[in-house]
């Protein structure tokens, strides 16, 4: 199908506590003014963004995903296989992986550099997980996922609607510290068996996540690998004094903290644990999961 020139917009209203829905009149008056073709449409919920994206992709070339990082994920996951590339305007709450893009945060600068269509191909990653129950599900992640203690992060930035960027994330780590316990983890990484008992477990493509905190100071976005950082069990005293460090990513040397790059890991653990995928929650009673780099790389436009 021949697909039109211009842009592909899906705005997430509610992303960045609302900035999506403040910042729509100006970008639509900016795109009017620079006379460029575009179609918007607005997310309503959850998947709605993958849903949209999809059928977007159909007749437009390039969308760009108006959010934050769960934004960019569902786009991406609307768009894999197909001949399109995605942009990121970032108006979300962390922002991680624009900041692995290198994208600006305003608004004109941003679609200036959407306008130069420079394309980079970046990795995309995926997890099968299973419940106690022996239900499977599959779900794509751009920038990290993890399991175990950022993952309640995750669910407590829900929480707090006062709140964004780094502070807010800070705030949510505080809370997710006081009422996390470490699980039992088996880590199969190809014919590599380790045990640990582990606060968290975070794999991913990006450096960043949780608003700025530099969790694989060592991942690189194109080098199809997935970096892997386990944290393990201390005290939350521990816990709370070296949170300057992973903001840093300077951890590496911490005799809790163990850092390495594979493609493929296999995670079981004792008792179920939540997964969040780039910020948002795939589930809550996890006790299998299986990690990989997809084959195929995702076109995105970059400064």
């Amino acid at each position: 199908m021949y697909k039109k020139p211009g842009l592909g917009i899906i705005l997430n209203p509610v992303a960045g506590h609302g900035r999506g829905r403040r910042i729509k009149k100006q970008l639509i008056a900016y795109l009017q003014e620079k006379k460029i073709p575009f179609q918007l449409e607005l997310t309503k919920g959850s998947e709605h963004a993958k849903e949209i994206a999809n059928r977007m992709s159909e007749y437009s070339e390039i969308i760009v995903a108006a959010g934050g990082d769960g934004t960019v994920n569902e786009v991406v996951s609307g768009i894999t296989g197909r001949q399109t590339s995605i942009a990121i305007l970032p108006i979300g709450s962390g922002n991680d992986y624009s900041k692995v893009m290198n994208m600006p945060r305003k608004l004109d600068h941003a679609i200036e550099a959407i306008l130069n269509k420079k394309k980079k191909l970046m990795d995309l990653s995926k997890v099968i997980y299973w419940n106690q129950y022996g239900d499977k599900n599959e779900r794509y992640f751009v920038n990290t996922l993890g399991m175990g203690l950022d993952a309640e992060i995750a669910k407590e930035t829900m929480q707090i609607k006062y709140l964004r960027g780094l502070p807010l994330y800070l705030l949510a780590a505080l809370k997710a510290i006081r009422k996390h316990c470490p699980n039992e983890y088996k880590i199969i990484d190809h014919n590599k068996t380790t045990t640990a008992r582990a606060f968290l477990i975070c794999a991913g493509n990006g450096c960043y996540e949780g608003g700025g905190f530099k969790l694989l100071p060592d991942a690189k976005a194109d080098d199809s690998l997935l970096d892997i950082c386990t944290l393990g069990a201390m005290s939350i005293y521990k816990a709370l004094s070296i949170i300057p460090k992973i903001i840093a990513g300077k951890h590496g040397n911490l005799d809790e903290v163990t850092l390495w790059k594979t493609k493929k890991l296999k995670i079981e653990a004792k008792n179920s644990f939540v997964i969040h995928g780039d910020g948002e929650v795939f589930t809550q009673n996890a006790i299998r999961a299986e990690i990989s780099i997809v084959k195929s790389k995702i076109s995105y436009l970059t400064p």
